[in-house]
């Protein structure tokens, strides 16, 4: 039995716009400083340029992580160390 599996690909990129909004004064226009949702915005489709695309394997929500061998809270902590007189003392 074969498991499907599922791959996500993603483009970053940029491209230019142009956002229209009516206000019902200056001062409201001039508070505005990313348009809203009542915007019309336009894309210009000569200027997509696409940068770079990523792909990645979906995973499955329903799967529970399997534990690894070992417990990564067991473990050697560190000492931290102080510099005195140029010299490194071990607390």
């Amino acid at each position: 039995m074969s498991i499907l599996k599922k791959f996500l690909k993603t483009w970053n990129g940029e491209l230019s716009f142009q956002a229209k909004q009516t206000f019902n004064s200056i001062n409201a226009a001039a508070k505005m400083v990313v348009p809203s949702k009542a915007a019309e915005i336009k894309v210009d489709d000569n200027s997509i340029r696409y940068q770079h695309s990523t792909i990645k394997e979906v995973v499955n929500d329903n799967t529970l992580p399997t534990p690894g061998p070992t417990d990564p809270g067991k473990g050697k902590g560190e000492k931290k160390l102080e510099h005195e007189d140029n010299k490194i003392v071990k607390k």
